[in-house]
């Protein structure tokens, strides 16, 4: 994308390892909509964006975590419930939605990539005293996934991050019981935003 005025471009940065696939809707819009001002995504992990320098190289973020940035605004963006990868001939599969009390005799696989993500303390919560058979950590969600695909174990997240996995060997079902949960987060600064800044927000906030 090219834009008249470089100054009008916008810069998302996409902090960690996954990309909702929202944000393609979301720069689509704008590339049909107001194709005179650029959208560009800007890699960063939410450590290194911890600075303020690197902070200035973009004007939006789009975070799976929380983020308590000085001077920045962090609010809840798309939603999603909590779903269990298993391997595609998983006995679980026989359930429309896998019982907690199911779940738990199996192995549990988490990634410490997902680690400082909110919807983990939503699982904590729901296994909450219950003794789980075995659990495994793992260092990235890619891993988990291969992991759950060969029929290691199982692995809870929400339904949007799983989904790109059901053509790796992965099947899904929802988690019983399982609140809503925010799996994305926009951030971007307190100072008052520019026109484009101001529609691309909205245009952000219309992709459900």
């Amino acid at each position: 994308m090219t834009s008249t005025d470089a100054s009008a471009a916008i810069r998302v940065a996409v902090l960690g390892e996954w990309v909702p696939s929202q944000l393609a809707d979301v720069l689509a819009l704008q590339r049909a909509e107001e194709p005179e001002t650029a959208a560009s995504l800007v890699e960063s992990d939410a450590a290194e964006s911890m600075n303020e320098s690197v902070r200035d190289g973009f004007d939006f973020a789009v975070s799976p975590a929380d983020l308590k940035w000085p001077g920045w605004v962090c609010e809840p963006l798309w939603h999603d419930t909590l779903a269990v990868a298993v391997a595609k001939r998983s006995h679980l599969l026989v359930y429309r939605e896998v019982p907690c009390h199911e779940l738990l005799r199996q192995q549990i696989i988490n990634a410490r990539s997902s680690a400082g993500e909110p919807w983990l303390a939503i699982v904590h919560q729901l296994l909450e005293g219950e003794p789980t058979a075995h659990e495994q950590t793992v260092s990235t969600f890619d891993m988990a996934m291969t992991l759950v695909a060969a029929g290691y174990g199982v692995a809870i997240a929400p339904a949007a991050r799983l989904a790109s996995y059901q053509c790796r060997g992965i099947a899904v079902r929802p988690l019983a019981g399982a609140p809503s949960v925010v799996m994305a987060y926009l951030l971007h600064t307190c100072a008052a935003l520019t026109e484009p800044q101001e529609r691309f927000v909205r245009r952000v906030r219309s992709v459900s």
